[in-house]
């Protein structure tokens, strides 16, 4: 990879940061980010140990520890124990929290869709396209 593709990369990772920040301001939503991120990761990755989950999210496992029961309380996830090691905890996203993160999905949709309302055909066949390639690179 080059210089300028290495400028690209950042480019787009920058962008995708502003654009979700916006998403989120603009939809009004008012529970966590962190909510999302781990129900967007137990969705990507499946059942996560409390340790490994808090090393995908980049945050101290004491923290995920706190906000798993939060999340558990509300019917969006649910904890077990580890069929290798019972003394661990294994975190899993469960029908009700899939059906709130594609609900927040289609908010930061719908926020973010009048900021895009003049794109040509051309540019949102270059978004699908960029999206899909991302979307495999992940």
């Amino acid at each position: 990879m080059n210089g300028s593709q290495r400028r690209l990369v950042v480019d787009l990772i920058s962008a995708t940061n502003r654009l979700t920040r916006i998403a989120a301001v603009k939809s009004g939503n008012t529970a966590p980010a962190s909510q999302w991120r781990i129900l967007g990761v137990l969705e990507s990755d499946g059942p996560q140990r409390v340790g490994a989950l808090a090393t995908a999210l980049r945050i101290t496992q004491p923290a995920i520890t706190q906000f798993v029961p939060q999340l558990e309380a509300q019917g969006l996830v649910a904890r077990g124990h580890d069929p290798h090691d019972a003394r661990a905890t294994v975190v899993t996203i469960t029908d009700e929290g899939r059906v709130a993160l594609n609900d927040w999905r289609a908010e930061l949709g719908g926020a973010v869709a009048p900021l895009l309302g003049d794109l040509s055909d051309d540019d949102w066949a270059a978004l699908e396209r960029a999206a899909a390639i991302l979307g495999s690179a992940a």
